[in-house]
């Protein structure tokens, strides 16, 4: 009976822990929407957006309708307004979170609070949230269905595993990127069972979570067969997202510019009056780039190693303060110049622009557009060193044994987080493509401070030399079994 209530009021202590963590993050998310800027005029892919939407709604027909995925547009279109769009997906971000956070505590006891805090703090996933993007649904949707596949993987049950396809597959009409998830994570996992025994049952579950979420996929296929004439899982935009790749270094042989202009420039230099980010758009573009990179096969490499210290060196979007408008530029010209100093991420277009007005000059002097610059490099900063302790943490749960838990899930979310890592890597980068991930890093994060602060302890100590206890904070088969060990085989008092 004593076993009994402790569990019971450990369940009652990690359920009161977990509403308050749902309520925290609730409150970021609140404060995140109301201290930075978040743009809901029709200009962008919210522009585009917005026009697939009335024409669903029996408008007219934009010239391009296989790009953005259709999964956003049908919600605009039928939600009354933007801002209860922005207010359901702010809502769904929160209790995706939250039920992470939540997951994470059971699976390592040891580091609850720590996880439960950064994730309040994770602003990157907030102001992804309470920003009028596709990427804001597609990534709880994703995040809950990473959550249902744990639950599917570790218990062996169909019906979550029909679940994490339903939520993955839904993920995927928002943003097609995540297309090949579900394929990704089956690949993984097989390697992981056959060489590092992640303590998965059964990898059938996996196998219909892939089933699903395909079959989730067709009528966009459909839709997209019946608007170009052949099917495709993805949108119409591939081609331009590869040509702009190219552009990612600055001094590319090629001369590519990496903005959307010059994807638009190419297709209207040779002639074409479709858009870049048309089929025929996306048919031009994509033999347009194969042409330059057999032009010019070694340019290849210096636009992928561009892309990987674009991301080790600014792998999250952290805010845009809200400054106004004079304040807001301001900030975006002393960006512009740190970026162009650093050589990462720069916008050739706008430094172009801002040299061409001479402005620099009175943002040099506008001390709040200053201070919100210093926030955002320190900010910048911090998330390096959270995807740099991420990936050390991924190297420490797949090496070491004992910080192996008997949970699938870090498997799942190491796997999620590579996948969109290697997106960024080879196709193109952008500030804010790992905000839908951030969460995802968090939990190996805090596995790799506690390594290396152990490590540190015991050289400043001299103490025992044997392995730092990182396992202590995992949930291990024996403790998932209720088993004892042989030495407290003894009846308890």
């Amino acid at each position: 009976m004593r076993l009994g209530a402790t569990d019971g009021d450990r369940a009652g202590r990690w359920c009161r822990a977990d509403c308050a963590t749902l309520a925290a993050i609730a409150g970021a998310t609140v404060l995140t929407q109301l201290l930075f800027y978040q743009s809901n005029e029709g200009v962008g892919v919210l522009g585009f957006i917005l026009r697939l939407a009335a024409w669903l709604r029996g408008g007219q027909m934009p010239e391009v309708v296989t790009w953005p995925a259709w999964g956003y547009a049908w919600v605009v279109a039928w939600l009354p307004s933007l801002n209860w769009v922005i207010v359901l997906q702010a809502t769904l971000g929160a209790l995706a979170l939250a039920a992470l956070a939540a997951r994470l505590r059971a699976t390592l006891p040891a580091y609850g609070t720590p996880i439960a805090i950064l994730c309040v703090l994770a602003i990157p996933w907030h102001n992804l949230e309470v920003t009028p993007y596709p990427s804001a649904p597609a990534a709880s949707l994703a995040l809950l269905g990473l959550l249902a596949l744990d639950r599917a993987l570790a218990k062996g049950i169909l019906w979550w595993a029909s679940a994490a396809g339903i939520l993955l597959g839904l993920a995927q009409n928002f943003r097609t990127e995540t297309v090949l998830l579900p394929t990704f994570l089956g690949i993984v996992l097989y390697v992981l069972r056959r060489f590092v025994n992640p303590q998965i049952p059964s990898l059938k579950p996996m196998w219909v979570v892939i089933a699903v979420a395909f079959a989730m996929q067709i009528p966009w296929a459909q839709f997209y067969h019946e608007h170009t004439g052949r099917y495709s899982l993805t949108e119409s935009n591939f081609g331009h997202v590869l040509y702009v790749s190219l552009g990612s270094n600055l001094h590319n042989p090629w001369g590519i510019e990496a903005n959307d202009q010059g994807a638009y420039k190419a297709v209207k230099d040779a002639g074409y009056s479709f858009s870049s980010l048309s089929e025929q758009g996306n048919k031009f573009l994509v033999g347009l780039a194969i042409e330059k990179v057999k032009e010019h096969p070694s340019g290849l490499i210096g636009r992928s190693l561009q892309q990987l210290r674009n991301t080790v060196l600014a792998p999250f979007n952290w805010g845009e303060p809200r400054l106004g408008t004079a304040g807001a530029l301001h900030l975006d010209v002393l960006r512009q110049e740190l970026k162009l100093r650093l050589g990462v991420g720069v916008n050739v277009l706008k430094v172009r622009d801002y040299q061409s007005r001479g402005i620099a000059l009175e943002a040099q002097k506008d001390t709040l557009a200053i201070a919100a610059l210093v926030y955002q490099s320190v900010m910048t900063a911090v998330g390096s060193i959270v995807l740099a302790l991420g990936i050390l943490g991924f190297g420490f749960v797949l090496m070491r044994h004992e910080m192996r838990p008997a949970s699938p899930l870090l498997w799942i979310l190491a796997a999620t987080a590579a996948y969109k890592l290697l997106q960024n890597i080879l196709l193109f980068y952008t500030v804010n493509y790992l905000n839908s991930v951030y969460p995802l890093f968090i939990p190996f994060a805090v596995l790799s401070v506690k390594f290396i602060r152990d490590v540190l302890h015991r050289r400043w100590t001299k103490g025992d030399p044997a392995l730092p206890n990182v396992a202590r904070g995992l949930s291990t088969n024996a403790e998932a079994k209720g088993s004892r060990s042989p030495r407290s085989s003894a009846p308890a008092r």
